[in-house]
């Protein structure tokens, strides 16, 4: 007998039709009909599996004999099949996880920058790449960060410095609520990217007088006052951006 007259009667003693079979093997029938008809042999994975199905070994499938290993001898072909399938196996498994891996490192980034260059506060919460920093800028009016605001519901929007030489700053949306009657009042937020951990109203003797300076020069180039650098510089990115690295007093003279 050959493989097509074993295999069809290996499917008859297990009472399996040719669909039955094709299931099992997740083929279609007529594939199944096609190794029986001798127009066309299975693959190596299937032929792996058509042995374990019928609990049958390879040798026997294939030649329709046993064909043991011998002492010193190199394994049979069978053997080599099954061993070359198994590796495969492993290494698709091995294969799938590491580019399951990759895929979601590469969308944990692109959600981390997403977070940070759309001032996302809930991503850049979690993001391990930001730290923490101390911004500041002046308290707006009182309309504006009043709670009772329909508009705003107590919650407003500011470029804060983050460090004295005035070359960072985060655009941050916080509410601080009704000023308590601080004099010449200020915002210090504790933020990481967007996100605000805490915010507090100081009064401008708290901060650094750098911190100070830098605040108005940004108003000033805002607001178009004194000799602002606006031919050379694009103010629209101010409006779009969350993260500026400009040297606000290089663009401003009083």
């Amino acid at each position: 007998m050959n493989f097509k007259d074993d295999i069809k009667t290996l499917r008859r003693q297990s009472n399996l039709t040719q669909e039955a079979l094709a299931q099992q093997l997740h083929v279609t029938r007529q594939t199944v009909s096609t190794w029986e008809t001798g127009k066309n042999m299975p693959n190596l994975e299937t032929l792996h599996a058509l042995s374990h199905l019928f609990n049958i070994s390879l040798e026997k499938l294939l030649f329709n004999e046993e064909i043991a290993m011998k002492k010193d001898k190199e394994p049979s072909l069978a053997i080599q099949i099954d061993h070359d399938v198994k590796l495969k196996s492993r290494y698709r498994r091995w294969t799938f996880g590491l580019g399951s891996l990759i895929a979601l490192a590469l969308v944990s980034i692109g959600i981390l920058c997403l977070g940070y260059y759309k001032g996302i506060g809930t991503i850049d919460r979690f993001d391990p790449f930001l730290s923490y920093k101390v911004g500041y800028t002046k308290l707006p009016n009182e309309k504006e960060i009043s709670p009772n605001n329909k508009t705003t519901n107590g919650y407003w929007t500011a470029w804060f410095t983050d460090n004295t030489m005035g070359n960072e700053w985060t655009k941050l949306t916080l509410t601080t609520g009704l000023n308590p009657g601080v004099k010449d009042p200020y915002v210090m937020a504790y933020h990481k990217g967007s996100y605000v951990k805490v915010a507090r109203i100081v009064p401008r003797t708290y901060i650094n007088q750098t911190y100070v300076s830098n605040i108005a020069a940004l108003d000033a180039l805002l607001n178009h006052k004194g000799n602002t650098a606006t031919n050379n510089h694009d103010l629209k990115k101010y409006k779009t951006q969350i993260h500026i690295s400009d040297t606000v007093q290089q663009l401003v003279t009083e």
